[in-house]
């Protein structure tokens, strides 16, 4: 069976179930798109047939569109990744650790390398810490969801600097709000917004027409719906038809099953080794090496899975001998609403699936990460 047909058994099989509302499908080779397919409803409440071209919450997707305007940055050497946060926001100077029912400074200084790979002890996830997790709900801190009335990115920023961190930085990995602190720092490093940033150095440059932090009112009848009934699904979701003030780096965008192939296709090395990002240089390669090491498995939520470290918004094959598992040989990301994106670091093989089903992102991301993983090149020609 090649692989889309074996996608597309599987999506369509959770659509006949009424697990999904409907899918867009694509599958890649190399680095070039191989195929695209539609299913199910783009709005199952009005019978709305889904459409190649419908545009999606991606939610953590957005981190990978962050870590490239990052290493764009980076190659530039408008900031470094160990420059110390606080350099660059200094309401961080004063963070603390908790360390069993006290508050102490962390025994190293928090480094923009932490926010990009999970490593700050910053919560705010779904599922956070345990020590901090009651410090986040006293601040009503939450993980950003699609809806009105949101603080700005900034505003966020301040709160998060004023609770504690898990742990020391660069000792466990905890998946929250990291990622936003570095939206903020790229803001006052390139001195424009976050999304003119990710516009300008990775959707343009990618020709990514239909990512960004909002949905143009022209563009809303194209905007994929969840089942609402579900029980997982967010109450009072909205589609932004403008700028949200709090541009989440981590969890605020939209985009297409065609623009984040063409990502998908960007970040995919050709046969010397060589990338499609020429803004982004050498650095590019910093994408697909493991940055966690002995940190895999750590945290009270480790997305990433079995075999897998963690890269800057991607997961990719661990470093670490006693962590790693020879099935572990792929590298993409996943959003909370079940949209995922998967490459085979050995055959090229490819694949993204965008959908709007929460509370089974990371069910829906293996099965797509293990039809990936099992299929060669050639094997859907």
């Amino acid at each position: 069976m090649d692989m889309m047909t074996e996608l597309l058994d599987a999506v369509s099989g959770e659509v006949a179930a009424r697990r999904i509302p409907g899918a867009v499908v694509a599958v890649t080779d190399q680095g070039s798109l191989v195929d695209l397919c539609a299913v199910g409803d783009l709005d199952p409440n009005n019978a709305l047939p889904m459409r190649e071209d419908a545009i999606f919450r991606i939610y953590s997707m957005t981190k990978v569109l962050t870590a490239l305007a990052t290493l764009t940055m980076v190659a530039e050497d408008r900031l470094r990744l160990t420059d110390p946060v606080a350099e660059w926001l200094p309401c961080f100077a004063g963070i603390r650790v908790e360390d069993g029912g006290a508050l102490r400074p962390p025994r190293r200084p928090l480094l923009l390398h932490d926010l990009m790979r999970q490593t700050a002890g910053i919560g705010g996830g779904h599922h956070t810490s345990a020590n901090i997790k009651p410090y986040y709900e006293h601040a009503l801190l939450q993980k950003y969801e699609h809806r009105t009335g949101t603080p700005t990115l900034d505003e966020i920023v301040q709160q998060i600097a004023t609770l504690p961190l898990a742990a020391d930085p660069g000792t466990r990995w905890e998946y929250g709000v990291a990622m936003d602190v570095l939206g903020r720092v790229l803001e006052l490093a390139d001195n424009r917004p976050l999304d003119e940033i990710i516009e300008h150095r990775v959707c343009r440059p990618l020709e990514l027409r239909d990512t960004g932090f909002h949905v143009e009112p022209d563009d809303l009848k194209r905007v994929a719906q969840p089942l609402e009934a579900a029980p997982a699904t967010p109450k009072n979701l909205v589609a932004h038809q403008e700028r949200p003030a709090w541009l989440s780096a981590g969890s605020g965008g939209y985009s297409t099953a065609l623009d984040f192939t063409k990502l998908l296709c960007a970040i995919t090395p050709d046969s010397d080794g060589h990338l499609s990002i020429p803004a982004l240089g050498r650095i590019t390669r910093e994408l697909f090496i493991d940055q966690i090491g002995q940190l895999a498995g750590s945290g009270p939520d480790y997305i990433p899975g079995k075999g897998y470290g963690f890269s800057y918004g991607l997961h990719v094959p661990s470093s670490d001998p006693t962590w790693a598992a020879p099935q572990a040989n792929t590298t993409g990301w996943l959003g909370r609403a079940a949209s995922c994106f998967v490459r085979n670091t050995s055959t090229g093989a490819g694949a993204v699936l965008m959908t709007q089903c929460y509370g089974r992102a990371v069910d829906y991301r293996d099965q797509v990460r293990s039809i990936v993983a099992s299929h060669q090149a050639a094997s859907w020609t």
